[in-house]
């Protein structure tokens, strides 16, 4: 058959690179192997054996932390050995409730809707998780002085009665958490002087003043707010003077106001992530210049003072919302997370190895592959003129993005292990902008010349006898020129249009704006606009002709005059449309997908941007060009064919060598073996030569 050559070459390469990506991708992963967690702020992987054995493992003792060994809900021991609950012997014996269990001073009781009236005085800690409650009276705990812990979490609690806790002067830990709380009030806190951590978190609170907590010495006191319905205006904060934690997310906070924290100078942990915040003022954290640890997560902060964050001279631990907030607003601080967008690390522009070596692997090949099919076009006498010139300019264009991924690939060695220091300058300056524009110059005018080619095969394969004129040369030229002035157009309006700020192209190291980590970026509009726009047409497009054209074919191969020429190269440019889909559609995709807020992986990105994207412009002239027969003749005839007569004649000279050797001992031989005239050589010469049967004397004389 004579396409089967074309399909074998095109499917084997396809194939190849969907399995390579694949295994690349899957060796890449950053988990720890089944069994084994990851310590924070750490790539050490520890045995689940080792988490809450009473031994710190991991370089941060995170091992062995509160937050990770005591589970609220289900067994405290961890948290018993770490407290003084007092001697249990001092607890009355009595008859517990049916529904109560009690052990140690220690009450847990299920099915009720109201604080259980019947316990001993001396009871140190009541669990009422999961009841029914949903109305605490004012003297509901007025029998149990000694609470030490209260777990009043999952019920229905919807309101607390001002002097509720005026009897608990030993409460340490109170637990309110998943309730519907909707204000905590002055009185509602009165008599908690030893409280040291209250947990408010998944409430319906609106309104929130601890002014009966103000100088409280309680480290974590207002620990968990998070999930609830604050708005600045409706907190107050009083004095607090050793709080060290407080966490806020999940609320409504649109702004913060600049007293918010201004009584809590002890403050080393704030959580402000997932609220509404719009902006911050770069003064607000003045107050808590001790902060060692802050999270502003899903929050954008764009428009925030660059110079905000060098108000924390101890900052140790940064939560942002985008990878490239940690070298603009945090550089000094030296754990902020997210440690990566799945390209660029806080150490290097392309933070893992493989995507370092795909990168100067892919420009390389792009680069001389593109240069061949250039010089096989150039060269070429008797190619068509008006193809060639199509896949002249295709070839520029898949050359820039080569281009392009040597210039990230140089930059790349010239920021190893310095990255943190230079991406904000990077990212923002003009070379990245004007390299983004390239890499988009590039994917946008292969698109339109593949989309072009194809409707102009159409025109000639599908339809030769309908009196459509065969394109000049003048012609396809015209139209090269107009379509590199849309694609220029097209990388430069968002140059122009943003000019005040170059984060159109800087959002990443590799400046090329894909927006699938943060698809509402600036600039997301024009992003969705080109990749959902103009590349998702571009396919349709491409699509449909080659279905109407291979249609077209197959009824009408017999009765048009097709060339088989015509024919190997709409199979050849279907290989190549083929693949620039197989590079489009998972990222068109992924755009609808991020768009979507469907989590997008940072690691999936990576591979988009750095393997799936310019692997096309590598492929193409190994699909356009080199499977052609006059290319491959061309290429014996020229660089292989020198080659092979270089190899000829040196295999000619050597054979040329060894026969004048041979020939040489030969003679040498037989002048060694010849003897003088014996008898037998006069015997035979003197016997008369044989009859020759071919001579005519000789054949009449048989006759007579």
């Amino acid at each position: 058959m004579k396409y089967k050559h074309i399909v074998i070459v095109g499917a084997s390469l396809i194939t190849t690179l969907c399995l390579l990506s694949g295994l690349m991708y899957y060796l890449n992963q950053d988990k720890c192997p089944i069994g084994t967690f990851l310590c924070l702020n750490s790539t050490m992987c520890m045995p689940q054996r080792s988490w809450c054995n009473g031994v710190p493992d991991c370089p941060h003792s995170d091992d062995e932390s509160t937050e990770n060994c005591f589970d609220m809900h289900g067994n405290w021991d961890w948290f018993m050995k770490e407290r003084d609950w007092g001697n249990s012997e001092n607890c009355d014996t009595f008859d517990a409730p049916a529904e109560c269990i009690y052990h140690a001073c220690r009450a847990t009781c299920t099915n009720y809707t109201d604080v259980p009236k019947n316990l001993s005085p001396n009871v140190t800690a009541i669990f009422l998780t999961d009841n029914s409650l949903t109305h605490l009276s004012r003297n509901a705990l007025s029998s149990y002085p000694e609470i030490r812990l209260l777990y009043l979490d999952n019920n229905d609690i919807i309101k607390l009665e001002k002097g509720i806790f005026h009897h608990q002067s030993k409460l340490f830990w109170l637990i309110l958490t998943n309730n519907s709380i909707s204000e905590i009030l002055p009185g509602h806190l009165t008599g908690l002087n030893k409280l040291e951590t209250l947990l408010l978190d998944q409430n319906k609170i609106v309104t929130a003043d601890f002014s009966d907590l103000e100088d409280s010495t309680a480290a974590y006191l207002i620990r968990n707010l998070s999930k609830n319905m604050l708005t600045t205006s409706a907190l107050k904060l009083p004095r607090l003077p050793v709080l060290t934690e407080i966490i806020l997310d999940g609320n409504h906070f649109e702004s913060i106001t600049e007293d918010l924290f201004a009584g809590c100078p002890a403050l080393k942990s704030l959580n402000l992530a997932y609220n509404r915040i719009v902006t911050i003022p770069s003064n607000v954290f003045k107050p808590v210049n001790n902060l060692s640890k802050l999270s502003v997560e899903d929050i954008n902060m764009d428009n925030m003072d660059k110079n905000a964050f060098d108000a924390f001279p101890r900052l140790d631990f940064v939560y942002f919302k985008k990878f490239h907030y940690c070298m603009t607003y945090a550089p000094k601080v030296q754990k902020c997370r997210p440690t990566s967008d799945g390209v660029s690390s806080m150490s290097h522009l392309l933070d893992k190895p493989l995507l370092r070596t795909a990168v100067w692997s892919i420009s390389c090949v792009t680069c001389l592959g593109n240069s061949l099919v250039l010089w096989g076009r150039f060269t070429a006498k008797d190619e068509n003129r008006v193809l060639s010139i199509i896949i002249r300019n295709l070839a520029v264009s898949d050359m820039l993005m080569g281009i392009y991924l040597f210039i990230i690939a140089i930059e790349d060695a010239r920021f190893r292990d310095n990255y943190k220091e230079e991406a904000n300058t990077w990212m923002s300056s003009w070379p990245c902008t004007l390299l983004g524009a390239l890499a988009m110059t590039s994917s946008e005018v292969s698109v339109l010349i593949l989309s072009f080619m194809s409707v102009e095969r159409f025109i000639l394969i599908a339809a030769p006898l309908k009196c459509h004129r065969a394109m000049t040369s003048q012609a396809a030229s015209s139209s090269m020129i107009v379509i590199w002035i849309v694609g220029l157009i097209i990388a430069l309006v968002p140059v122009i249009h943003w000019r005040s700020s170059t984060r159109f192209y800087g959002v990443n190291g590799m400046c090329f704006p894909l927006h699938i980590d943060d698809p509402y970026l600036i600039g997301w509009e024009y992003s969705a606009f080109i990749f959902l726009g103009l590349n998702l047409i571009g396919l349709m497009i491409i699509g449909y002709v080659y279905v109407a054209m291979f249609a077209s074919i197959w009824r009408t191969r017999r009765a048009t005059p097709l060339s088989v020429g015509d024919s190997e190269f709409a199979l050849r440019f279907f290989l190549i449309v083929l693949t620039d889909a197989a590079c489009w559609a998972p990222i068109i995709a992924l755009k609808i997908l991020a768009m979507m807020k469907y989590p997008v992986p940072p690691d999936l990105h990576a591979w988009v941007v750095i393997f799936i994207l310019p692997v096309n412009s590598a492929v193409n002239p190994l699909l356009y060009t080199f499977t052609t027969p006059k290319f491959r003749e061309r290429l014996n005839e020229g660089w292989l064919g020198k080659v092979r007569s270089y190899v000829s004649r040196e295999h000619s000279r050597q054979d040329s060598q060894a026969s004048a050797s041979t020939n040489k001992t030969v003679i040498t031989d037989r002048n060694m073996i010849q003897p003088t005239w014996n008898e037998c050589d006069d015997d035979r010469r003197r016997t008369p030569p044989l009859l020759d049967l071919n001579d005519e004397n000789t054949r009449s004389e048989r006759r007579d």
